[in-house]
């Protein structure tokens, strides 16, 4: 039996880890927790570690969930132990990548993934917002919000100017924690969207959000309900191609019906929570990505007794 590592807080979101933990009995599969903030990368002539603790280790496979705070340690760390061999789900570069608004609507534009008409900036401008200007409703988010956490609405483009100009969102100039916001058309007029989970090219769940009255944020944790979707739904493909445009082997895909009926990509997360998609649709969301994690890890073992077996038998 082999152990896969979890990188994370147990603590944070519980109930996902609770999912992990149960998935992986039922699997024979044993989880062991490391604490992001508890990692070392060990730098010296001739020899470079990832170490826990102080100890140098080497994984054979790790998930990483609650580490965005921790890019600068976490990223090297995972890339030194995927270069020996560590089967690491959701390539560091690519799952830091997802968390930023722009850099993903970049990635799915590359790919001519449909995405929502989106204007990404540090200060808005009148100039800057006159695409939205015909808009009735437009939304507000940091680009690196999470939850539905700091996002506003507002009933045009103008208002959004008011409010900016008031003291929303404005940080000093000089801010080294500088934010930079999407603002958005509020397609629908908001309250709806929905959510899709993916694992390894394969839609397994997916669900309406309908938002709590007076609410335009259909995130669960502020009481929008769900409804599951079947996966044959277009949602269900366009979400497997935002995975495959982000680099991402799992995650979660926030996307939007518009009034033509194209299905349109809001958010895509490599740490997405699947507790709330697991309970609404009864899918075994962690146990998809137990069973990837452990097929790439078999998959590996196969390959270097196979290039051993070549290599001893070459002439």
């Amino acid at each position: 039996m082999e152990d896969i590592v979890v990188l994370h807080y147990p603590s944070v979101r519980r109930s996902n880890w609770w999912l992990l933990c149960e998935a992986a009995r039922s699997c024979g599969i044993r989880l062991a927790t490391w604490e992001p903030h508890r990692l070392q990368v060990h730098c010296m002539d001739g020899e470079i570690s990832g170490c826990y603790d102080g100890k140098p280790v080497r994984p054979g496979v790790v998930l990483h969930r609650t580490v965005a705070a921790f890019q600068g340690i976490v990223a090297p760390a995972l890339k030194l132990w995927a270069s020996e061999g560590t089967v690491v789900l959701n390539e560091p570069d690519a799952a830091y990548r997802s968390r930023d608004k722009l850099l993903t609507y970049l990635a799915l534009h590359r790919a001519q993934v449909p995405i929502v008409h989106t204007i990404a900036f540090v200060e808005p401008s009148e100039e800057a917002m006159q695409p939205l200007a015909d808009h009735r409703g437009v939304i507000l988010k940091p680009a690196h919000g999470v939850r539905g956490e700091g996002i506003r609405a507002f009933g045009s483009a103008g208002e959004l100017l008011t409010a900016w100009e008031g003291g929303c969102g404005q940080r000093s100039p000089l801010s080294l924690a500088r934010e930079h916001y999407v603002a958005q058309p509020l397609v629908g007029g908001g309250g709806r969207d929905l959510r899709a989970f993916v694992v390894s090219g394969a839609c397994v769940a997916l669900m309406q959000r309908q938002a709590a009255s007076g609410e335009v944020r259909a995130n669960l944790a502020l009481g929008a309900t769900p409804t599951r979707l079947s996966l044959d739904h277009p949602a269900a493909s366009t979400a497997v191609a935002a995975l495959e445009a982000c680099r991402l082997d799992y995650g979660g895909v926030d996307l939007i019906e518009d009034d033509d009926g194209t299905v349109r990509v809001l958010e895509v997360d490599a740490w997405a929570g699947f507790a709330g998609i697991s309970a609404a649709t009864g899918e075994d969301v962690a146990g998809a990505i137990l069973q990837l994690a452990m097929t790439r890890r078999l998959g590996d073992r196969l390959g270097g007794r196979l290039g051993g077996r070549l290599g001893g038998t070459a002439t």
